[in-house]
């Protein structure tokens, strides 16, 4: 078991130096000369505490041919107030009210972006969440990006912002899994591969043309971890696209406000990464709480001593990089045991609630596909 776990953590550790390499820092250079219209679109849905400060950072972008979409997607909360006070002070900033029901196979994300993708009038669309906070800098960096690689479309990891005690036990996983777990560097090599893409919703730039070229949300209209499916759908049509781009400078999140709020949003995504099959999701569970657990059971067992003080080390390590690269308190590193075994019990919960059909978020059942064993 330990020489197992060992070698696991060994290859995170090496994964997560490839990937050090692999996700890069955008840079800006420059002015752009004859900026492309881009479309900033922003689904919101019970975000009264967030929005505001939002949309105020999206207005003061140094860009200077942009408009910025919030759609009030059904909000029970102060959020439609909040827009309606915004609406009038910018001619940038279009608010949308939406309290229709959902259509049938349907999740509200997926149909706010679509409804926003319709209204939109750019030649490059950014997708974001309402609880997201850009610099100025952001479409300006990106947009050149995009342009200099000749992407059709670009994701990346933004700073995940942790206050209470509840987040910081939850959300950092999210960073370290991408960080050390998944081989990001395959995705790149062939669409064979691109299972293995990765997206990030907080943050995704599309090429208007190749959005629509891969159906946009329509296409995964009815899926949970909708960033994740659109970024296999742009590799499996052999489009350009770099998603391993390090934001934490640009883009920066609060996803969840506390431990509840965090444990349920989690619950809601978890079982979908692996595509509802329960069998995978039991395993990686599983042994990502052994990782998290043995090797300090190991360390009062002699002949698995030295191998478990190695694997702590290493997994330290990963833990420490990905805190540093992503603005993370460095404290967490910590209670890095805590987090993986957190993380394990909501992976658990997630595939109880998608096996009884009990999946929510934010005062909405999501009907999801049937689950399957494997």
């Amino acid at each position: 078991m330990m020489k197992g776990i060992f070698l696991f953590v060994l290859y995170q550790l090496l994964n997560s130096l490839i990937n050090f390499f692999l996700i890069r820092k955008p840079r800006q250079c420059g002015d752009l000369n004859d900026p492309p219209r881009v479309s900033i679109l922003v689904p919101a849905r019970n975000e009264e505490e967030n929005i505001a400060k939002c949309v105020q950072s999206l207005l003061l972008q140094d860009y200077t041919n942009y408009e910025v979409l919030v759609l009030n997607d059904g909000s029970e909360d102060g959020t439609g107030k909040v827009l309606s006070m915004m609406a009038n002070t910018d001619e940038r900033l279009q608010v949308i009210e939406s309290a229709d029901p959902l259509p049938e196979g349907w999740t509200g994300k997926n149909w706010a972006c679509h409804r926003l993708f319709l209204q939109s009038t750019g030649d490059i669309l950014i997708f974001t969440d309402a609880d997201t906070f850009h610099s100025p800098k952001t479409i300006t960096t990106m947009v050149q990006e995009m342009q200099r690689q000749d992407l059709s479309f670009i994701s990346g990891i933004p700073r995940e912002v942790v206050v209470s005690f509840g987040e910081k036990i939850t959300v950092p996983f999210i960073s370290y899994s991408i960080v050390s777990i998944f081989p990001l560097f395959l995705s790149y090599f062939s669409p064979i591969f691109s299972s293995l893409s990765v997206a990030n919703g907080q943050f995704m730039m599309f090429n208007r043309h190749s959005y629509e070229r891969i159906g946009g949300h329509a296409a995964v209209k009815g899926e949970i971890v909708e960033d994740i499916e659109l970024a296999k759908l742009v590799r499996s049509h052999g489009l350009r696209m770099y998603t391993s781009y390090n934001l934490s400078g640009l883009v920066s999140c609060r996803m969840y406000g506390g431990f509840k709020e965090a444990f349920n949003g989690l619950s809601k995504s978890y079982f979908a990464l692996f595509s509802l099959r329960i069998i995978p999701s039991i395993f990686v569970w599983t042994w990502m709480f052994l990782v998290a657990v043995y090797p300090f059971i190991a360390l009062i067992r002699p002949p698995d001593t030295l191998l478990a003080i190695c694997t702590i080390i290493m997994t330290t390590l990963i833990w420490l990089g990905t805190s540093i690269d992503y603005k993370l308190p460095r404290y967490v590193v910590l209670f890095h045991p805590l987090i993986t075994v957190v993380n394990s019990v909501i992976g658990f919960h997630s595939i109880a609630q998608g096996c009884t059909g009990n999946t929510s978020w934010k005062g909405r059942t999501i009907n999801v596909k049937k689950p399957s064993w494997f």
